[in-house]
């Protein structure tokens, strides 16, 4: 097993499933008494979303360089982003460190069909390669998360600008305080419907909050999880032997 660092608080809520679901899948793959090899590093997320809110990306890299070398240097082998929005510095966090950076797009990837003699992945859900987004306005408007799906042959859509606004302010005023609303609920599910009347084959749950709002049930438009695909994609590359 492999010694993962879990860069995360940002926000707690998913952090506490990222720690919680990797432990459960790999106690379920591995058996007994089984836990993952994990350190986390929990920061204070209010001054991280001012440097979000005034693009200073620098100062949230410089940072989880920093701690992700205190980790490097305890054994960690492979970084984890606890969050799709802060996958903006991943590539000069991986740069930095000199570690592998488990990127949330090729968990995303991992849904769609493989390419090689037309066989799908065991862990598809349903062929794609037009997703609709859901997310911060930061992932649903800056070009990193849409380049990284790209890269991947993955066509990205997302909410006009107005619902962009709203889906972003539910999830910085509700969902990372812990508040899940009905009201919320409703307007997430609507713009699921939006997105796959635009085209979109499925809909991400493309912040890592997302998941306390909007499960399977509610909806006939496929979801993926990106929290719950980025956990398969760690405890594979974890329990890779």
């Amino acid at each position: 097993m492999k010694k993962l660092g879990l860069l995360g608080g940002t926000s707690w809520h998913s952090t506490l499933d990222y720690y919680r679901l990797i432990n459960q899948a790999v106690q379920d793959q591995e058996g007994g008494l089984t836990s993952a090899d994990l350190m986390i590093r929990s920061v204070n997320f209010a001054p991280f979303h001012e440097f979000q809110v005034t693009h200073q990306w620098d100062k949230i890299a410089e940072q989880f360089i920093a701690d992700a070398l205190a980790m490097k240097s305890a054994g960690v082998e492979a970084l984890v982003i606890c969050a799709n929005t802060m996958h903006q510095v991943a590539a000069d966090v991986e740069q930095g460190v000199q570690l592998p950076v488990l990127h949330i797009a090729d968990a995303l990837a991992r849904k769609l069909p493989t390419p090689a003699a037309g066989k799908q992945n065991t862990m598809v859900e349903r062929s794609a390669t037009k997703l609709g987004v859901l997310g911060t306005e930061f992932t649903m408007e800056m070009p990193f998360y849409r380049d990284a799906l790209l890269q991947r042959h993955i066509e990205m859509l997302v909410p006009e600008p107005i619902a962009r606004k709203e889906v972003n302010r539910i999830i910085f005023e509700e969902l990372v305080t812990g508040q899940v609303l009905k009201s919320s609920r409703d307007y997430y599910l609507a713009q699921v419907d939006w997105l796959e009347q635009a085209g979109a084959e499925a809909v991400v749950l493309g912040c890592t909050e997302i998941g306390m709002l909007l499960n399977q049930s509610l909806t006939s438009t496929p979801l993926i999880d990106s929290l719950s695909a980025h956990v398969e994609y760690i405890v594979e590359y974890s329990l890779d032997h």
